[in-house]
């Protein structure tokens, strides 16, 4: 299978986990929605658990990749870690899209040792940039400093897929930075 087509088969597992579920996401599915035929699907991916974890890669190193290229060099601390907590708690429509497949996910860790595996690495490693983030603003603040802010945003991604009413965009943000501005450094 071309590369091309490798990668419409992980468009078409995301696609159909936000617009219609992880219980849809089959062989069959995938195939009709890449425009493949199941056999080139199986090929590529035996089983749905194969599709899952190699979208959830996909999902994953791009999610990283955003998340990295949120931070700037040239932007404040407090800068760089409202832009990551923006994307990390799906305040925008590119971050609530993520936080749908992220869900899935974590429901399917609850099922499945290697997506759980996945899913703990990834969220060990944000873990580790919220602290790095977090130290560059407030030396005093830690990993269990990033922990919390990493159940907020967990919390506010979630309410930001399934109460969009009561969690609008605007809302999150204002929680976000109310959140940030009580871990403000001490002024000398």
């Amino acid at each position: 299978m071309t590369s091309a087509g490798a990668q419409r088969i992980l468009t078409a597992v995301q696609d159909i986990l936000v617009e219609r579920g992880l219980e849809e996401v089959t062989i069959r599915n995938v195939a009709a929605a890449a425009g493949l035929s199941i056999g080139a699907v199986q090929h590529h991916h035996k089983t749905k658990d194969d599709l899952i974890m190699a979208a959830m890669n996909e999902v994953s190193r791009k999610f990283i990749e955003r998340v990295g290229s949120a931070v700037h060099p040239e932007a404040s601390a407090r800068q760089n870690l409202g832009a990551v907590c923006r994307i990390l708690g799906g305040v925008d429509d590119e971050s609530r899209t993520a936080s749908v497949i992220w869900l899935s996910y974590a429901s399917k860790a609850t099922t499945s040792s290697a997506v759980a595996s996945a899913h703990q690495a990834s969220w060990r490693l944000m873990e580790e940039g919220l602290t790095t983030l977090l130290r560059q603003w407030n030396p005093d603040l830690d990993r269990d400093d990033a922990a919390m802010l990493m159940a907020l945003l967990d919390g506010l991604a979630i309410a930001r897929v399934t109460e969009t009413d009561r969690m609008t965009s605007e809302r999150a943000q204002r929680l976000i930075d109310q959140y940030i501005n009580g871990l403000e450094p001490p002024s000398s």
